[in-house]
């Protein structure tokens, strides 16, 4: 059997020992479930409002909790494994290190990707069996958790390579979560700040680019053409940049970042 499939097989059985699946779908499902039925109890009534208002908040609840799983699931993959003395374990087979790279990004994404899938997957059968307004509904929920999947292997794969360099455990979990909350939290906060000081233009756009969380939520709502595209985010509507460039943007973070991890791993003695 081919070893990149051996260790992906793995890493996705472990975990689904962990319980990743069952406690991260359940925690998904609930969550959206809950945005999706009560998001319009603000104005005083409780009704499934327009499949967009649903798809918009699940987009911004992706962008905070997606990134945090898929922290939580690679940043020990490698350090964890030089403190136990694994990594140096498979060294020693005869082993190419891409196979090991890409087998516990193959395990782990299918663990996230499934997850996804069964947690937002349910919402939308729900709100597609209740909305009155299903045209673009289906298309838009399959956009929606692609984008979502791409976004957590995307941190899955900064997570390599924050633990390819890290010291001890404890250090690649600071990092990372140093990390989330500046591409999360901070980032937007230094864009607003930026269009105040009136230094917007094509640096602002730029600067979306340059952050993959701004890349998921702006590819979801200006995909379902919804309303709350403004401030920062409504830069885009006079930009030739539509959801398929703005995908492809994320695209290439992946292959940058799984590119970089390769190269760590490579020159990674133990």
């Amino acid at each position: 059997m081919n070893p990149t499939l051996v260790i992906a097989r793995k890493a996705f059985l472990d975990g689904l020992r962990n319980r990743w699946l069952l406690s991260l779908s359940t925690s998904f499902f609930a969550l959206s479930l809950v945005l999706a039925l009560f998001g319009s109890a603000a104005s005083g009534t409780l009704a499934l409002g327009p499949w967009q208002d649903s798809l918009s908040a699940l987009a911004t609840l992706a962008a905070v909790l997606i990134p945090l799983i898929a922290i939580q699931l690679s940043y020990d993959s490698f350090v964890g494994e030089r403190e136990d003395g694994t990594l140096l374990l498979m060294l020693s087979y005869p082993l190419g290190r891409k196979h090991i790279l890409l087998g516990k990004f193959l395990g782990q994404g299918g663990i996230l990707a499934l997850t996804a899938l069964l947690g937002f997957g349910l919402t939308g059968l729900i709100v597609f069996a209740f909305s009155s307004e299903r045209e673009g509904l289906l298309l838009g929920y399959l956009g929606f958790i692609a984008t979502a999947v791409l976004l957590g292997w995307i941190f899955i794969a900064l997570g390599y390579c924050v633990s390819l360099t890290a010291a001890s455990k404890g250090r690649a979990a600071a990092k990372l979560f140093a990390l989330w909350f500046f591409f999360v939290l901070l980032y937007d906060l230094v864009l607003l700040g930026l269009l105040v000081g009136q230094w917007g233009g094509i640096w602002v756009r730029g600067l979306i680019l340059m952050n993959p969380v701004d890349l998921f939520r702006l590819t979801n709502l200006m995909a379902i053409g919804h309303d709350s595209v403004s401030g920062v985010m409504s830069l885009f509507r006079e930009a030739a940049l539509g959801p398929g460039l703005m995908v492809l943007v994320m695209l290439v973070w992946l292959g940058l970042l799984l590119w970089r991890c390769h190269r760590r791993l490579a020159r990674l003695t133990l």
